[in-house]
C-alpha cells in the first residue's frame, strides 16, 4: 500500500534512510562516501522537519513502513529509499510508478531525479533516460549520480 506521510512516520523514514545508505548504497559507494551522505545514527529531528515539509509517499508492507519517496510539485523525485529488508520486492518500483502517475495526472510532463548508482537500473526499467552523469560534493566528499528524466 502506498499512502501519504502521516505525523510520526518520520522515525521509520529516518531509519530507512540511514539503513539504505549504509546497507544498500554501501555496496557501490565507499565507506567514506556513505558517511558523508549519512551518519551512522538516524537524525530524527532532521527527518521530522523534512517530512512535515515534503510530505513523502510512504510504502507500507506487512504493517511496516518499507520505503518512501519525496516528490516535489515540479516533478522532481528528491529522495527515494527502501529499507534493506524489503529490497528487491518491487516496492520501490511501485513508489516510482505512483510518483510518475501522480505527475502525469496533474499534467506535469517531466519527472526527473538525481539517481544514485544503485537505483539507476530501477529508474531505467521504469523508462527514465540518463541525461548526464553528475558528481555531487557532500562534506568535501564526491559522489557520482545520474541526472535522469521521464517525459510524458
Amino acid at each position: 500500500m502506498i499512502r501519504v506521510f502521516k505525523h510520526g512516520d518520520h522515525t521509520a523514514i529516518a531509519e530507512i534512510f540511514t539503513n539504505a545508505v549504509h546497507r544498500i548504497a554501501s555496496e557501490v559507494y565507499s565507506l567514506e562516501q556513505c558517511l558523508a551522505w549519512s551518519s551512522l545514527e538516524p537524525n530524527y529531528d532532521h527527518w521530522k522537519r523534512r517530512c512535515e515539509l515534503k510530505r513523502p509517499f510512504v510504502a507500507v508492507t506487512d504493517s511496516e513502513i518499507s520505503g518512501f519517496l519525496e516528490l516535489d510539485p515540479d516533478g522532481h523525485i528528491d529522495c527515494a529509499y527502501i529499507h534493506p529488508k524489503f529490497k528487491r520486492r518491487g516496492i520501490m518500483t511501485c513508489l516510482v510508478r505512483h510518483a510518475v502517475d501522480t505527475c502525469f495526472a496533474f499534467n506535469i510532463g517531466r519527472v526527473y531525479v538525481d539517481a544514485s548508482i544503485c537505483i539507476r537500473p530501477l529508474f531505467e526499467k521504469a523508462g527514465f533516460k540518463v541525461i548526464r552523469e553528475n558528481v555531487v560534493t557532500i562534506n568535501g566528499i564526491q559522489l557520482l549520480n545520474f541526472k535522469m528524466e521521464l517525459l510524458k
